[in-house]
């Protein structure tokens, strides 16, 4: 199907009936894990399945980022990545996902018999799944008028329905390849991640390790 003229990306995926929400899930942490090798692997999932920035179309996908420091050396970081993979010329993919780091502190571990630097800390990943109908909006001032929601609806449920589905298995393979590189249980058998769990293995921590502790949210709201 052509689309008439081109158009701005719509990036609130909030429209009545344009964009279609898919699923969520949420995943709490609180362990011994690398910092700097969790915003890795994130940004190596996303370049590896394909998702741009929302804006500038690139691999750069941070909308915002918060890293402060308490006198007590007591870190916190917050990120925001917006991104959008395009189907085809009238459906867009978006993804938006907030991490939130807490109470981290320096920590040394044990790895194939050398201190190797890591962090305790939590963290709090939460990711929102779309499917976007007529992303650009170029169909708003089309000669269809009030009755252009119908016909985007003949001519793209069966399509926007399989492409949900995908997307919700997408999810929940995001979800489960998080769980691997915290090493928490998977919600279904996964092969072993072309990530490293938490970017090393250790051997004997050199801190005391207090329990690890996690809390995780699916789409429908039900704390697992």
């Amino acid at each position: 199907m052509q689309l008439p003229g081109p158009g701005v990306l719509r990036t609130d995926p909030a429209h009545r009936w344009k964009d279609k929400y898919v699923t969520f899930f949420e995943i709490e942490h609180s362990g011994t894990f690398s910092l700097s090798d969790l915003y890795v692997f994130l940004h190596q999932w996303y370049t590896k399945e394909g998702y741009k920035h929302w804006k500038s179309g690139d691999n750069k996908v941070e909308d915002f980022y918060l890293h402060r420091i308490s006198p007590e050396g007591i870190q916190e970081n917050l990120f925001w990545w917006r991104t959008t993979k395009k189907i085809n010329d009238y459906l867009n993919y978006f993804i938006k996902m907030d991490v939130q780091v807490y109470g981290a502190k320096k920590a040394e571990i044990m790895y194939q018999g050398k201190k190797v630097k890591a962090n305790k800390a939590g963290v709090a990943i939460r990711v929102h799944f779309w499917v976007q109908v007529d992303p650009y909006n170029r169909w708003e001032k089309s000669f269809l008028g009030k009755w252009k929601e119908r016909f985007y609806e003949y001519l793209t449920k069966n399509e926007v329905e399989s492409h949900k589905d995908k997307l919700h298995a997408l999810a929940r393979r995001m979800e489960n390849e998080i769980k691997q590189f915290f090493e928490l249980t998977t919600t279904v058998p996964m092969q072993r991640s072309f990530f490293p769990e938490q970017g090393f293995k250790w051997q004997t921590p050199e801190i005391n390790e207090e329990p690890v502790k996690h809390i995780e949210r699916r789409g429908d709201g039900r704390v697992i």
